[in-house]
C-alpha cells in the first residue's frame, strides 16, 4: 500500500512542525497576558475637541476602584466561605463521640 502524503511526513518534520506550534502557543499565551496600554498621550490632549480626555480620565479612576471594591469583596466572600467550613468541620466532629473515633 501507498501511503497518504500527508501521512509521509518524517520524523524531523514533525518534530518541526509541533515545535512551530508550540512556539505559536506560547506566542499567543504572552499576548494574552500583556495588558493593554489605555493612557492617553500627553500630546492628545491639545487635538481631542471637548472634555473627552478628562472624561476619560474619570472613567479611568472610576474603574479603578471599583476592581478593587470588587476584589476585597472577593477577598471577604472568600474568607467567610473558608471559616463556615472550618466551623462545620469542627462542629462535625464534635458530634461524634470519641470512642467511634477510636474504633476505625
Amino acid at each position: 500500500m501507498v501511503g497518504h502524503p500527508q501521512n509521509s511526513m518524517t520524523q524531523a518534520q514533525l518534530q518541526a512542525q509541533q515545535a512551530a506550534a508550540e512556539t505559536a502557543n506560547t506566542r499567543a499565551k504572552m499576548r494574552s497576558r500583556k495588558p493593554t496600554d489605555k493612557t492617553i498621550p500627553e500630546g492628545v490632549e491639545d487635538c481631542i475637541i471637548g472634555d473627552g480626555v478628562q472624561r476619560y480620565r474619570e472613567l479611568r479612576e472610576l474603574e479603578r476602584k471599583l476592581d478593587a471594591t470588587m476584589m476585597r469583596k472577593r477577598l471577604d466572600i472568600q474568607d467567610a466561605v473558608n471559616r463556615n467550613v472550618k466551623v462545620r468541620l469542627l462542629g462535625s466532629a464534635l458530634d461524634y463521640p470519641l470512642n467511634s473515633f477510636v474504633a476505625l
